[in-house]
C-alpha cells in the first residue's frame, strides 16, 4: 500500500464538451499512462489492430471503447479517474535491467478490473441503443 503522504494523482485530459473526436478513427480507447501519470480517451487508426510498444511493455494501459461523443468520454474518465488514481499509485516503472515494464502491487489488480468493467458498461450502452436510420 503506498503512503499516504506520497500518494499522487493522475492528470485527467478532458476532450472539448462539444463534439465527437471519438468517431474519426478507426477504434477507440480509454487510456492510462502509468509513467507520466495521465488519464485520456483517443481514436487510433495507427495502432488500431496492435497494440503500441508502450502498451506491450506496460507503461500505457488501454481499454476499447465506443465511439462515443465528447460528453460521454468525458464522463467515462471521469468515472474511472479514482481507480486511475490508485493503479497509478500501485506500480512501479520498471526501466532497468531489460525487460522494460511495471510492477503491479496488491490493489492494482481490482483497478484494473474496475476499469474493464466499467468500459464493458460503455460498450452495452452504446450496442443497445436504437440506432437511427
Amino acid at each position: 500500500m503506498p503512503n499516504p503522504a506520497q500518494v499522487k494523482e493522475i492528470a485527467r485530459e478532458y476532450l472539448a464538451e462539444e463534439g465527437a473526436d471519438l468517431k474519426e478513427g478507426k477504434a477507440a480507447f480509454l487510456s492510462v499512462d502509468l509513467v507520466h501519470g495521465r488519464i485520456r480517451t483517443y481514436s487510433a487508426d495507427e495502432y488500431a489492430d496492435i497494440a503500441p510498444v508502450l502498451v506491450g511493455i506496460g507503461w500505457h494501459m488501454r481499454w476499447p471503447i465506443p465511439p462515443v461523443d465528447n460528453a460521454t468520454a468525458n464522463a467515462l474518465i471521469a468515472d474511472t479517474a479514482s481507480h486511475a488514481d490508485n493503479l497509478f499509485n500501485m506500480v512501479t516503472v520498471r526501466v532497468e535491467p531489460d525487460p522494460h515494464g511495471v510492477i503491479l502491487y496488491a490493489g492494482a489488480g481490482t483497478s484494473i478490473d474496475a476499469i474493464q468493467r466499467r468500459c464493458a458498461r460503455e460498450w452495452r450502452a452504446f450496442c443497445e441503443e436504437p440506432r437511427r436510420a
